[in-house]
Order: structure tokens, then sequence, then C-alpha cells
């Protein structure tokens, strides 16, 4: 079986990284391309790959402000939960 880096090109590895490395604090399409310079169209397009074609990454389920102070969606890893929502041994 492939791994899943094997399975993305080079600029979904370089967001897949990105949100992986952010964890539960996740990423916004708009701090993605704060860091990489590339355009919102470039990276809400490989976000969109990530998520609906390799279904990797989910949106969180909060937002919070971009540069320009407008509410965004969080991504992070598919399948990752915060601290509140783990069930308590």
């Amino acid at each position: 079986m492939a791994s899943v880096e094997s399975k993305l090109n080079d600029l979904e590895l370089k967001f897949y990284d990105l949100i992986r490395l952010r964890g539960w604090e996740g990423m916004l399409c708009d701090e993605a391309e704060a860091i990489t310079g590339l355009t919102h169209q470039c990276v809400s397009a490989r976000f969109s790959d990530l998520e609906k074609k390799h279904k990797l990454i989910e949106r969180r389920g909060a937002t919070r402000k971009t540069r320009s102070g407008r509410s965004a969606r969080i991504y992070v890893m598919k399948g990752l939960t915060g601290a509140a929502d783990r069930e308590k041994p």
C-alpha cells in the first residue's frame, strides 16, 4: 500500500505538512497564503483537494480571523480531536 505522501503532488504535500504540524490549532487558507506567498486560488484549491479528493483534512467546526479580519474556517487533520472532545478514562 502506498504512503499518503506518495499520493500527493508537491503542493498538496506542502499544505498537508503545514496543516499536520499545526495539530489542533489547525490552519486557515489565509495563513497558508501568508507562509507560502501563493495566491488564494492556488491555496484553496489544494485545501479542497486534501479535504474532498484525498480525505486527509477536515474543517474543525470553529473559525478564527484572517489578516483582513474576516472569520475563516480552520482545517485540521481528519479525525483529530481536541482535548475537550476526548473521552475521559
